[in-house]
């Protein structure tokens, strides 16, 4: 991604799976859907992927930059459960709730389905870090069964 806000379409199949529970990525243009199977176990999996890389626990402020950085390049990301949606965050999100749960207004999230994700309220900050890491980290930079293209 360039700091110039270059817009990026992209093109996303992907199929893996996180502690044996299978999660689809999928793309067209800007629009970027992650669906796991078992999202809390997703969520963790992923907090635990980002703490070692990083070496500290993902945040609210890991959250803000993330979905700042997603809307900067026109990108807008949704993570869901195959019957419950948890979260949307990035460009054109406006949410005063996320401002207040997440730090960022460019994060909405469904209370509900966040809640039964993440089998607990106090892991959500976390847990939707952990997740919206991944959500770059694989459909951003590891792109290798993924075409993007920047378009302005």
């Amino acid at each position: 991604m360039s700091s110039d806000g270059a817009r990026f379409d992209v093109t996303a199949d992907l199929s893996i799976e996180v502690d044996g529970a299978p999660v689809r990525v999928t793309a067209e243009g800007g629009d970027l859907r992650v669906v796991a199977a078992d999202v809390r176990g997703f969520m963790r999996g992923l907090r635990a992927a980002a703490t070692a890389r990083n070496g500290t626990r993902p945040g609210r402020a890991d959250v803000g930059e993330l979905a700042g950085a997603l809307a900067g390049a026109g990108l807008t990301a949704r993570l869901a459960s195959p019957s419950q949606h948890v979260v949307t965050v990035g460009a054109g999100v406006d949410s005063a709730l996320g401002g207040l749960l997440l730090g960022t207004r460019q994060a909405q999230p469904d209370t509900l389905g966040i809640l039964r994700a993440s089998g607990r309220a106090r892991s959500v900050e976390t847990a939707l870090a952990g997740a919206l890491l991944f959500g770059i980290a694989v459909v951003l930079r590891r792109g290798r069964a993924i075409r993007g293209t920047a378009t302005s």
